[in-house]
Formats: C-alpha cells, structure tokens, sequence
C-alpha cells in the first residue's frame, strides 16, 4: 500500500555515509539542514546511471518510498540520480542553444565537406582519457599510410574551453594541417561536459577551416559543440571510423571504384565528342552572328550620321535665330533706332512750328487786309481793337516760339547722351566676351573667361578673376 501510493517522489539534499556493497547496491542518506531520510539504489538501477554519487555533493533523487521491515524505518528506493545544478544548467544550455543558433552557428549550409580518404588525422582531448585510446585502436585498422596529430588539452572544468579552443587554434594552423580534426571526449554528467557547451568553444568549432567530427559522451549526450561541428559522432570511436573508412571497406571497394572509372572513361569519351560537336556549332553560329551584327552595326553608324546631320543642321538655324535677336538686342542697335525715332520726331516738331507760324502770318495778313479795306472811319475802332491782338501775337512770338527752342535743343541734348563715343568720353566702358557679344549681366560670367574692354580712347583685353554678385539681384 505504501509503495503503490507514494511513487515518483523527488527528494534533494547532500549524500551522506555513502556504502557501496560488494553486491552492487548503493546505501546513502539523504540529509538537509533540517531532515535526513534512509536510501537505496538497487544494482539493477545503478548500472542505468550516467554519473554514480559522492559523498558530500547535492543531487535530486526520484524513486519511490517503502518500509525496511527489520528496523522497522522509511527508506527511498532512488531509481533516478540528478546533479542539483542540473535544472539550472538544462535552462542555460537551451538558453545558449537558442542563441547560437540565431547567430547561424548551426546552420546545415556553413558545414564543410569531410573528407573521403584523409591522409592526415588531427585528435584534440587528454592524453589520459580513455576516448583517446578508444580512437587509435580504432584507427589502427585504417589504412596505414594515415597520420595521426594529438594536440593535448583539458577536457573537463573551468580551463577547459581555453585549452580546447588553443588546441584548434594551434592544429588548424600547423604547416602540415590535419585533413580533418576529431574533438573527443568519453561521457560524464551535464557538469563533467559543460566545457564543450562554452560559447568559446562553439565557436572555435564553427569557425575552424578544419573540417571537425565532434565525439563527446555517449550517444545520449549532445553538446552544444555537436551541434556546430560538421558531423556528430555517438561516441569517441565512431568519431573515428567515420573519418576513414577502415582497409576491409576499401579493399571491397576496389572492384566497384574500377567498374565505375571504366564508366567514367567512357563517359569522358563522350562528353569530348559532344564537347568538339558543340565547339564547330559554337564557332559555325558565332560567325554568323559576328556577319549580323556586323552588317546591323554599319546600319546604326549610317542611321547614327544621318541623325547627327539633322541635328547639327537643326542647330545651326537655331544659333542663326539667335544670333539675329541679339543683334537686335546689341546697343549700338538700339541706340540708331533711338537717333531715327528721335530725328523723326524733331522732323515733326519742325513742321508743326512751321505750319503754326504759316498759320499765324496767314492770320495775321487777312486781318492787315482787312485792316487796310476797314479803313477811315472804322481804322480807329479796329485799329483799338487789332491792338491788344497785336500784342498778344508779340508775346507769343516772344514766348512759344523760345520755348519750342528750348525743347528742341533738349531733345538734341537727349539725342547726344545716346550717342557710343559720347557715352564712352563720359568714363563709361563697353565689354565684350570671345564671341564679340556685349556683356550686360554679371551673371553670364565665370572665372577665368576673357573679356574685351572699350574705352573712349582704345580697347583692353581683360581676365575674370573672381565674380561678386549683387546681393539686391
């Protein structure tokens, strides 16, 4: 009744008066800071265990609880040994996991290719260790032209991940580089083989030009170093034989590899034929393409010269075009238009003084006429009335006749300041680009371009230094 109700109960504490009976069963007690209870592991559940107890080191139990009837006391029947640590290091080994393969450290396509028949063997663990006895008795029966390279380090504990990751190091640049590196160690607890879970050696391993067949631990146990190498053997020993196919498996292989170089050659026969076959097709249809293009070429030179002629005859009638607006646009231009409408103008103003004056004597004779026929009686009356009229005629002779004088002689005046020498006599200067084109705008202007300079008395051919433009334009 109490086997059957209290089973797969988990207990943690220290191992204490530890016994290992010539039997094969194991007799502890399991203790606390407040607690201690009697336990057993029975031969048949001891030989199952990965890791065999110690005394003094902590350990989560799982098994059953039952009576020892001679004394009458609660033992537990441990089926199931568990370091302390474990569940801590379970959490950070798939914490760890997770990370490395997010940085692409176990990704399928960065493994290298192994081998198929190394000359050269690189074997990285302790000296001492059994895996690496298992691994030459191994190799022994490989062929024996085959090198074998130790590079010795530490497989366990905290200076562990340094030397293994110096180990690599070294071995991978060795004049004489190993073809491939078998990184070995026998199986342990979580703890005896957490070096190989060391983000160092992870990646000492993924990045190693080598190519690396990891053997740690039994088949059970998988590293995170597996995982990274480019093939995971179960044990130290298939490491081994996975690196080079033993002498029986060649000799068997012999037979096949001729039958297969016999298809090989014919093989090669052919392709060499098909490969001539294609070279004339190649150079048949390479000459005809060459003829095409050849003749599609002269097409596009001729189809090429005639769009340039049109362009440049496009051109030219454009640059005609402006050539003549800016020749209107000159200033020696503008200023004879401005002397032509300025003479016709005073032209005008001259016929209509003329034709007023006319007018005014016209006047002036029919009214002595009739001045001279009114005569006698009527001279006095009208001589009275012609007088202020008289007058009036005085003075605008005396006035309208000075005053058109006047505006005549400023139109001449305006008429003169428009003239080039007269502008040039002033201390003003004309520039003109390469070109011969009057420069106006500071704008149309670069440094280093070369101008000439008018003045009233010659000319200067002048450089553009530097350009400072209005900050008001």
């Amino acid at each position: 009744m109490l086997e059957q109700g209290f089973v797969g109960i988990q207990v943690s504490g220290e191992i204490s008066r530890l016994t290992r009976h010539t039997s094969g069963h194991l007799y502890f007690t399991i203790k606390d800071a407040h607690a201690a209870i009697s336990a057993v592991v029975w031969r048949s559940a001891a030989m199952r265990l990965s890791t065999l107890p110690e005394e003094g080191r902590e350990y989560i139990f799982t098994g059953h609880l039952s009576v020892y009837e001679p004394r009458g006391t609660y033992q537990l029947v441990v089926t199931r040994i568990e370091s302390a640590g474990a569940g801590k290091l379970a959490a950070e080994y798939e914490r760890r996991k997770q990370l490395f393969a997010e940085r692409g450290w176990f990704d399928p396509a960065g493994k290298k290719q192994l081998p198929a028949l190394p000359q050269h063997i690189g074997i990285i663990t302790s000296p001492t260790a059994a895996a690496f006895e298992d691994v030459k008795k191994v190799l022994a029966t490989r062929p024996a032209w085959l090198l074998l390279t130790l590079a010795p380090c530490l497989v366990q504990g905290a200076s562990a991940p340094a030397s293994i990751v110096s180990a690599l190091q070294s071995m991978s640049a060795m004049e004489n580089c190993p073809d491939v590196i078998l990184l070995v160690r026998g199986g342990g607890s979580i703890e005896d083989l957490w070096c190989f879970n060391d983000e160092s050696v992870v990646k000492a391993v993924m990045t190693c030009p080598v190519p690396v067949i990891a053997g740690i631990g039994h088949e059970i146990d998988v590293t995170l170093t597996d995982f990274a190498a480019d093939l995971r053997a179960a044990t130290p020993s298939n490491a081994a034989e996975l690196a080079c196919p033993s002498r029986q498996d060649l000799h068997r292989q012999l037979p096949r590899t001729a039958a297969m170089a016999g298809i090989l050659r014919q093989k090669l026969g052919e392709m060499r034929h098909h490969s001539e076959a294609l070279n004339h097709r190649q150079q048949y249809a390479w000459q005809r393409l060459n003829d095409a293009s050849h003749h599609r070429l002269e097409q596009l030179q001729a189809l090429l010269l005639h769009q340039q002629r049109t362009e440049l005859h496009k051109r030219r009638n454009q640059l005609r075009m402006l050539e003549k607006r800016l020749s209107a646009m000159e200033p020696g231009q503008q200023l004879h238009a401005r002397r032509h409408r300025l003479g016709n103008s005073m032209n005008q103003l001259h016929q209509m003084l003329h034709a007023t004056l006319q007018r005014k004597q016209r006047a002036a004779l029919a009214l002595h006429q009739r001045l001279c026929l009114a005569a006698g009686a009527m001279l006095p009356p009208r001589r009275q009335l012609l007088l202020p009229q008289s007058l009036r005629l005085k003075r605008l002779q005396q006035t309208h006749i000075p005053e058109l004088r006047q505006r005549l002689a400023l139109n001449c005046g305006r008429l003169a300041a428009y003239d080039k020498e007269d502008i040039l006599a002033r201390g003003y200067s004309l520039n003109y680009d390469t070109d011969n084109r009057l420069v106006t705008r500071v704008a149309s202007l670069q440094p280093g371009a070369l101008l000439r300079v008018e003045f009233g008395d010659g000319s200067a051919d002048t450089r553009i230094e530097s350009i400072k433009r209005s900050p008001t334009l």
